[in-house]
């Protein structure tokens, strides 16, 4: 069980400089990521894109990659670029009417600047898959701590709703034995309007009524509640909650509880039902950040 939250960074020691290579995560429906790195080595993000797609499933990643104390990347002025820009301006100065040439003027150049060493990253590139294997080791311990922090709230949860499953149990069997006698009162109110009464044996009476209260039975999905709740315990003790089998898990546990709210005629059992739901509701927001 890992979260889709976490950050992770890692410093090495290079033969020039360090490697520094940071990793930020967070929820996300599928993968998304972006790499901040120096120019001077894009031959290496096919590389890295590549390594991190075997460890992550989904979710939007950052990944930071920087040289530090690198003297390659050290900026580098074009210096014979500005003698020649200096020259020619000075020439042409007078007859254009040119201001003095100003180093605003001149960094706008494309080329001011020296471009570092092309073969930087081949020379890292050891260096830097190494150290993305490190990285990703403490990203996903970083995960795995996130993720043990809602354990214990899943705990709770599913203690509130065993709770309330065996609530709605209970107020269940007496809705189920006030029912009958419901049902054949509205029954006989509605021969009475009807001018029938009298004209029906008790015996069908009875038998209709008894029908229309098997139809409120929740107890059958009661019981498939019970299972779901089950479920989800073994998988918590097991470490196995994912979060897309847990929206689906979420859902098939709101089917029932819909059905449960369709038959309540008790408004103890309504309560309940609601009070389910809003577990529920935080049980699904909590599980959309596991992997």
């Amino acid at each position: 069980m890992r979260s889709m939250t976490a950050y992770a960074e890692i410093i090495r020691p290079l033969e020039q400089g360090q490697l520094r290579l940071a990793l930020r995560s967070v929820n996300h429906k599928g993968l998304e990521l972006n790499v901040r790195m120096h120019p001077a080595l894009l031959p290496l993000e096919n590389a890295l894109r590549a390594a991190i797609r075997e460890t992550a499933n989904r979710g939007k990643l950052d990944l930071t990659l920087e040289v530090l104390d690198e003297p390659s990347l050290e900026p580098q002025l074009n210096r014979p670029l500005l003698r020649s820009v200096a020259k020619a301006w000075q020439e042409d100065a007078e007859w254009l009417n040119l201001p003095p040439l100003s180093a605003e003027a001149f960094f706008r150049l494309p080329s001011a600047w020296l471009p570092p060493a092309s073969d930087l990253a081949e020379r890292l590139e050891a260096s830097v898959l190494e150290g993305l294997e490190g990285l990703l080791e403490l990203w996903n311990a970083s995960r795995a701590r996130e993720a043990q922090r809602l354990g214990p709230f899943f705990k709770d949860s599913l203690s509130r709703l065993r709770d309330l499953r065996n609530s709605l149990l209970l107020e269940a069997e007496l809705q189920l034995a006030d029912l009958p006698v419901q049902y054949k009162q509205k029954l006989d109110q509605i021969l009475r309007d009807a001018q029938v009464q009298g004209q029906l044996p008790a015996e069908r009476i009875v038998a209709e009524a008894g029908a229309l209260a098997e139809r409120q039975d929740v107890r059958e999905e009661l019981v498939r509640l019970e299972a779901h709740l089950d479920d989800f315990e073994e998988r918590l003790e097991k470490g196995h909650l994912a979060g897309k089998s847990l929206d689906v898990w979420c859902q098939e546990v709101l089917r029932e509880l819909n059905t449960c709210g369709s038959k309540c005629k008790r408004l103890s059992m309504t309560r309940a039902v609601m009070e389910a739901k809003g577990v529920l509701d935080q049980i699904r927001e909590q599980g959309a950040n596991l992997e």
